[in-house]
């Protein structure tokens, strides 16, 4: 029979190896999980551009006056009156013009504009000729802004003064006289792009469609009507005020590492 010693030594050396285990467990996990916890910082740890909310560019365009010179082609169409296609009289010819504005916002600029055209006889109308002089008013909205290529769109109204000569039956037989037409445009809309090989210059494309009525006509029982000029051409545009130059924004996260690079160079001075 054994004795009382002996029969509890077993059990005692199986709870003490017991213990043993798992404390060794333990501290075998505790670096493991600094490991973990280290590598799920440095992951969750914010990038140079994380949270920092990238800046506006630079305001390239409020308050700049712009100006632009263009030249192209000039085609008339519709009617000088009420059974009168201007067709009859005119075809299309050179036009030349300029436009001149400020910017009210990023993308936004309040425009005058000018042309004048001259527009060349049309088949069969020998001795007839004709000149366009056009005023407006409108908006330009601007796609982008601070970038060499700048597309654009516009609406505007304007005023019109056309002189169309054609020759006329008296008694001196066929006479050339001038018949001056007043109008309104009531919607110039045009389009084109600019590309700026500098910053203050640029050169592009550009085309208008206008339409209007004449409210002021030779003959007062004619009727008015529809007219409408369509424009193409070239043009150059010019910002006086150079643009912006824009500078790389310094992040959060760079702006944080190097406040403290420098606080930990102060210290390092100081001991």
């Amino acid at each position: 029979m054994r004795s009382r010693s002996t029969r509890w030594t077993a059990p005692a050396l199986g709870v003490a190896a017991a213990a043993w285990v798992l404390s060794a467990n333990q501290a075998l996990a505790q670096p493991a999980d600094r490991q973990t916890a280290a590598a799920a910082e440095e992951e969750e740890e914010p990038g140079p551009e994380a949270g920092a909310k990238r800046p506006a560019g630079p305001d390239e365009r409020t308050g700049h006056i712009l100006l632009q010179g263009r030249a192209g082609y000039s085609q008339p169409f519709g009617s000088m009156a009420a059974g009168q296609p201007v067709s009859e009289r005119v075809s299309g010819g050179l036009a030349f013009g300029a436009n001149v504005g400020i910017g009210l916002s990023r993308v936004t600029v309040l425009e005058a504009s000018g042309s004048y055209a001259l527009l060349s006889a049309a088949d069969g109308c020998d001795g007839c000729d004709g000149r366009s002089l056009d005023l407006g008013l409108g908006f330009v909205y601007h796609l982008a802004q601070g970038i060499a290529f700048d597309p654009w769109i516009s609406y505007g109204v304007g005023y019109r003064r056309a002189v169309l000569t054609w020759a006329e039956d008296s008694a001196a037989g066929q006479t050339a006289s001038d018949h001056v037409f007043h109008g309104l445009d009531v919607a110039r809309i045009a389009l084109g792009g600019d590309f700026y090989p500098v910053s203050s210059f640029g050169v592009g494309v550009f085309a208008e469609l206008d339409a209007g009525t004449y409210l002021s006509r030779p003959g007062e029982g004619s009727d008015a009507a529809a007219y409408g000029f369509f424009q193409f051409g070239l043009r150059l545009a010019l910002d006086p005020v150079p643009r912006g130059t824009r500078t790389p924004a310094v992040s959060a996260g760079a702006s944080r590492r190097i406040a403290v690079q420098g606080a930990g160079s102060r210290g390092a001075a100081h001991r």
